[in-house]
């Protein structure tokens, strides 16, 4: 395991299942940090780089509303509070907090990019890190935001280690988890 993904000492595990359990109960909008560690999509063609893994940690708020926030920066920028969101190009709410998609679930969060530092680190398959300068000419192109708020889903599979309400959570189990309704 690499440095950064180490486990921090006062890190509680739990299981993805629990995670969302635990969440699931809440109520309301709560600040997050989430460090997640994916594989990314990259071109083939012309690309030296096997096995390159992304670790990410971000801050956001997860169990917000979609409307109430996009609504919040109308008023913000003197426009009327009328937008309504339209129904999600694919999968299903399952609660404030989660969207299941062919049985996986995934987070949904707003990110916060004002006052906070964002990491990203790129590793190659031998835990080398890499830099983001030499990996760009292999990344997709990426598609306009057409949103009036931005979020992320995050696959709950991809989160290593999540902080609410000021306890880490580190999540175990590296199965899928499959959804239940």
């Amino acid at each position: 395991m690499n440095k950064a993904t180490a486990t921090t000492p006062g890190t509680r595990e739990i299981t993805r299942e629990g995670f969302i359990d635990l969440l699931s109960l809440r109520g309301g909008a709560t600040p997050v940090t989430v460090l997640t560690v994916t594989e990314p999509r990259l071109k083939k063609t012309g690309n030296p780089f096997v096995g390159v893994t992304r670790e990410t940690r971000r801050n956001g708020f997860v169990g917000g509303s979609y409307e109430s926030i996009a609504n919040n920066k109308r008023e913000r920028e003197g426009e009327a509070r009328d937008f309504e969101a339209h129904p999600l190009p694919w999968g299903r709410h399952y609660n404030r907090y989660f969207i299941e998609h062919k049985g996986s679930f995934y987070l949904k969060v707003f990110p916060v990019t004002t006052g906070v530092e964002s990491v990203d680190i790129w590793r190659d398959e031998a835990g080398n890190v890499l830099s983001v300068d030499d990996l760009k000419p292999f990344f997709p192109k990426k598609s306009e935001n057409r949103g009036n708020v931005e979020w992320r889903t995050v696959k709950v599979d991809n989160i290593y280690e999540i902080t609410l309400d000021g306890e880490r959570l580190r999540l175990v189990n590296q199965r899928s988890i499959q959804a239940t309704a």
